[in-house]
């Protein structure tokens, strides 16, 4: 029994020894990391929704894992508001001083600010692990090939960004605190509507950017001729695709036509800040018309 136990101590003392070695030997070609919050564009406006990516770069792309040691944030002040993306994106490849570099998205975030000025993200730190090919003697089969994993506390990067400020609105116009660019339209169901019945239209606000929380577009104005709203109910989604945040806002309006003729949902209009434009715009809705039948023409028709 203390044979066995001292044959099993020394097999298993030359196979750490090996595995050691072939540490050893990987250390020698240690990778380039590093990790940076990635935010594009740097400098944007206040309330406008911006990705932030925290990417790893390395020059080799044999990476095994990633793990949270602490978490990157700001020096001064405070996000409007965060919202984690998953997953956080593909990796991919980038060519700088003529090398090429795998980036690989860790964690990804769409971020806004409330306030202007200058900001900095600090701190932070990731472990991560580094598949390097070994050969390991095994005790039973001699020489094999096989992978060890190094791992690397690696610091996040320090990352700078500037917040303008919302230019003040024109006096005519009802800005609803929403950033981005937008388009609404009202769509009407298929289906017959008849005079002093409840009939739905649903109005669609959607765009890149995000809807300010409580705003909702101009719609009152829209549902007077020759008809009246009943009640509206709302429902609101936001996604992130492609490096953006694409934001979309529904409202399900109850209606009751009056009359049969010349009734019409009219415009249905949303002011928002245009960040590439620089300059407050407003969407617009064309206006729909509506087919209204008598109630008579529901009666099933009788031969006698």
């Amino acid at each position: 029994m203390i044979r066995v136990i001292v044959i099993l101590a020394a097999l298993t003392s030359a196979f750490l020894m090996s595995a050691s070695d072939a540490g050893r030997d990987s250390a020698a070609s240690d990778p380039e990391l590093s990790i940076e919050c990635r935010m594009l564009p740097q400098t944007f406006y206040e309330r406008q929704p911006v990705p932030m990516v925290v990417t790893l770069v390395s020059s080799t792309p044999d990476i095994a894992l990633a793990e949270v040691r602490s978490a990157p944030s700001l020096t001064k002040g405070e996000f409007a508001s965060v919202q984690k993306v998953s997953p956080a994106g593909s990796a991919y490849q980038e060519v700088s001083g003529g090398k090429t570099y795998y980036c690989f998205p860790l964690e990804a975030y769409m971020v806004t600010m409330s306030d202007k000025g200058k900001y900095e993200i600090a701190g932070g730190e990731y472990e991560i692990g580094v598949s390097f090919p070994a050969v390991v003697n095994d005790p039973f089969w001699g020489k094999r090939r096989t992978s060890v994993v190094k791992r690397f506390p690696v610091p996040v990067d320090k990352c700078k960004f500037n917040v303008k400020a919302l230019p003040a609105p024109p006096p005519s116009v009802d800005f609803s605190g929403s950033v981005g660019k937008f388009t609404i339209e009202t769509v009407v169901p298929r289906g017959d509507i008849f005079v002093n019945e409840e009939a739905v239209a649903v109005v669609v606000l959607r765009g890149t950017g995000m809807i300010a929380e409580s705003t909702l577009p101009e719609y009152r104005n829209a549902f007077r001729n020759g008809l009246r709203l009943k009640s509206i109910s709302e429902s609101r989604d936001a996604a992130y695709d492609n490096g953006e945040m694409v934001s979309e806002l529904r409202l399900e309006c109850t209606f009751i036509p009056d009359v049969r003729d010349g009734v019409e949902i009219g415009e249905v209009s949303f002011c928002y800040f245009d960040p590439e434009a620089g300059e407050y715009r407003t969407a617009r809705s064309a206006p729909v018309r509506i087919e209204v039948k008598s109630t008579t023409s529901k009666r099933e028709s009788i031969s006698i």
